[in-house]
């Protein structure tokens, strides 16, 4: 039996759905696998049992963070710890979806934390002080095609995310480790408020409209003009809704916080004419789901097994595209009561 590592914990690849290397975790919850067990719930489980064993991975990282944050001290770094222990360490669940998601078992934040800076714009303090004293204490940058895991998202410097979202990401491995070498992923933002942004945005927009990742539609080369192109147009229109409303004024309201102490804030709000304009794309891409099932069925209709399933994705899409409509809507009534 042929036996694959893990981050230091193993799958065997008979329990495996792997094809062309791409989403090892390919049976879902939903589906039926070997008796009651999914194989997601298999690598969950799995995964489960070694959470307290990269608990202790994340405290040996964060008390080396701690101590070079005082080590640097007058450089305006600044290490919550009562923040990062939040999240140490990725759950189960998230763990399961980033391998489905990326197709791919190394997963670069097992293990995460957070450092503020007053001035990440400083590439010459991070590249000469900060990380050649990470070193020290026994953690250097990973490789990724043989480059430093080191990524500059700010304005003017990198790329910043389509959210509006800035920080500097790098990802750490021991420095004497030999094989299984679990990725530390180091975030490094302006301040707490921008912490507690991006903890927000997380939750009311990000996780929410990530979900429409789960949508059964196939879009890979989906015909200009297609039902599936216009579904694909009106995800993309409903996820610029929300970058534009709600998560590029929150970042923004957070950086000038942090990193240029402006108090005043831009609000999160929503017209009649907005919120009108974000039913309407739901009710559209609702839709067009339902006649690209419409076609598909078609085409099926001398297999009675493909339309069985044709009407199972065709309803789980519809109950999913209802769902984030009404997230959707409670994270706009959200805003309106708590004023960011």
């Amino acid at each position: 039996m042929n036996i694959k590592s893990v981050n230091n914990f193993y799958f065997t690849k008979s329990n495996l759905s792997v094809k062309n290397n791409t989403n090892p975790l390919s049976v879902k919850r939903n589906n039926p696998s070997f008796g009651q067990t999914t194989i997601r719930d298999s690598f969950e489980q799995q995964y489960e049992n070694n959470i307290d064993k990269y608990m202790v991975y994340a405290e040996i990282f964060f008390d080396t963070i701690e101590n070079v944050a005082k080590e640097l001290d007058g450089y305006g770094l600044v290490f919550d710890r009562e923040y990062a222990m939040q999240s140490p360490v990725k759950s189960a669940k998230s763990m399961s979806s980033k391998v489905e998601r990326s197709g791919s078992f190394d997963v670069p934040d097992l293990i995460r934390t957070t450092l503020y800076f007053s001035n990440p714009y400083d590439t010459d303090f991070i590249n000469k002080k900060f990380l050649p004293s990470m070193e020290e204490h026994g953690y250097v940058l990973a490789k990724v095609n043989g480059k430093p895991d080191i990524d500059f998202r700010l304005e003017g410097v990198g790329s910043p995310q389509k959210s509006g979202y800035e920080d500097i990401q790098m990802r750490f491995i021991e420095k004497k480790a030999k094989k299984n070498k679990i990725k530390y992923e180091l975030i490094i933002l302006f301040g707490p408020n921008y912490a507690q942004a991006k903890h927000l945005e997380s939750e009311k927009v990000y996780n929410l409209i990530r979900q429409f990742d789960e949508l059964h539609i196939d879009f890979t080369e989906a015909p200009i003009g297609s039902d599936q192109f216009k579904a694909q147009r009106y995800i993309q229109l409903i996820k610029t809704q929300a970058q534009n409303k709600i998560s590029k004024k929150l970042f923004d309201n957070a950086k000038n916080k942090d990193f240029y102490n402006i108090c005043e804030m831009s609000p999160i709000t929503f017209t009649p004419q907005n919120k009108t304009l974000i039913n309407n794309y739901f009710s559209a891409l609702k839709d067009k789901t339902k006649n690209y099932y419409k076609h598909k069925k078609i085409n099926a209709r001398n297999s009675q097994l493909s339309l069985i399933q044709l009407r199972k994705e065709e309803k789980d899409d519809i109950n999913l595209i209802n769902y984030i409509s009404s997230m959707f809507n409670a994270t706009i009534k959200y805003f309106e009561k708590n004023p960011q």
